[in-house]
């Protein structure tokens, strides 16, 4: 088998104990990492920068608002911390208290700077500029996932067998309410907003087309108008990543699905939604991520393996460097920079090469 470098090695930091998340900034070469450890890392222009030490407790939640002005993580000490991303040192700005629960969940509106995460029997909106609370949503307690459509006009909240969606200009009432078949794991909006996917339970995906999504409040007319549930998979669905494609590319939606040591590939054509497999890891994938502005897919698994996927059809770039798998995966923004996380505190760092 032929491969050809897309990207190559950059950059390449040790953590204290197993990479729970990475997250890029949206201005300038800037990634944050946290580990299992309790420990906060910034990787500025491939120069490392110590934000917080091991604390014994995990990091499991990290992002960037849209901006790049705050950061904000949350773990197993039951609180958000808000960083100022200031010139220089950035600076504790706040720190929200979440009482006894273990903060895993939390995402930036990606217009503005309202903040949403689990915190005891609600999912609270903060505005980070304003130093205040938007509001609090009851009724969705320990939500499996949290996000914010790519608009930041819904905000979608997976709380045991339903779907939630809000209205980001009107908080007084859920926009609609999706039932499923079991309890769901992750959801993923499309980048263009049109389709919300969630990982199910029972070993499916479900997609919601948010142009039909106005039939959940009736019954249903007839099948075309229901969500499509993809089945047929060996196991978990433990990622889901939406290819996001340049409007030139003029594709249907793709959707990759990581289950046990395979990537499954969907794409809606007029005869419903299609599969292929991608079946070159040997052990369990655990995150996935499309090349911003490209069909460039990266898988990685516990093998030790990230596989570059062109087109998400072939393997064309394997690489290399956590002795004990991979944990998780992000392209920056640019789609310039791929970074990982190892199982043993890894952090790799790729660019892409000038001559692809």
């Amino acid at each position: 088998m032929a491969f050809k470098s897309i990207v190559e090695l950059s950059a390449k930091e040790t953590l204290s104990d197993y990479v729970t998340a990475i997250a890029w900034s949206p201005v300038g070469n800037l990634l944050a990492v946290a580990s299992g450890a309790g420990e906060i890392c910034l990787l500025k222009d491939f120069v490392g920068l110590s934000l917080c030490p091991p604390t014994g407790q995990s990091v499991d939640a990290l992002a960037f608002s849209w901006d790049g002005k705050w950061l904000a993580s949350g773990g197993q000490d039951g609180n958000i911390t808000l960083w100022q991303m200031e010139p220089d040192v950035p600076k504790i700005a706040d720190t929200l208290e979440c009482g006894s629960t273990w903060v895993d969940r939390l995402d930036w509106n990606p217009t503005c700077n309202y903040l949403a995460f689990n915190r005891g029997k609600t999912v609270q909106i903060w505005d980070a500029d304003r130093t205040e609370e938007v509001t609090s949503l009851v009724g969705v307690a320990s939500p499996q996932d949290i996000r914010w459509s790519p608009d930041g006009k819904r905000l979608a909240i997976a709380v045991k067998s339903n779907i939630h969606i809000w209205n980001a200009h009107n908080w007084n009432e859920r926009l609609y309410q999706w039932e499923l078949t079991s309890p769901a794991s992750a959801i993923a909006w499309s980048s263009d907003a049109a389709y919300l996917a969630s990982a199910i339970h029972d070993l499916s995906v479900g997609v919601l087309d948010w142009s039909k999504a106005q039939h959940l409040q009736r019954e249903p007319l007839n099948e075309d108008e229901l969500p499509a549930i993809l089945c047929g998979f060996p196991g978990k669905v433990r990622k889901l990543a939406w290819a996001d494609l340049p409007p030139s590319a003029d594709l249907p939606p793709i959707l990759a699905v990581a289950t046990r040591e395979l990537v499954t590939m969907w794409m809606q054509s007029p005869k419903g939604w299609e599969s292929w497999v991608l079946d070159l890891h040997g052990g369990k994938v655990l995150d996935v991520a499309f090349q911003p502005q490209s069909g460039l897919l990266a898988s990685v698994s516990e093998d030790g393996w990230i596989i570059l996927w062109q087109a998400a059809l072939e393997a064309t770039q394997i690489l290399e460097g956590a002795e004990e798998g991979f944990s998780c995966l992000a392209w920056h923004p640019t789609g310039r920079y791929l970074a990982a996380g190892g199982q043993r505190g890894e952090l790799l760092v790729w660019s892409t090469c000038t001559d692809v």
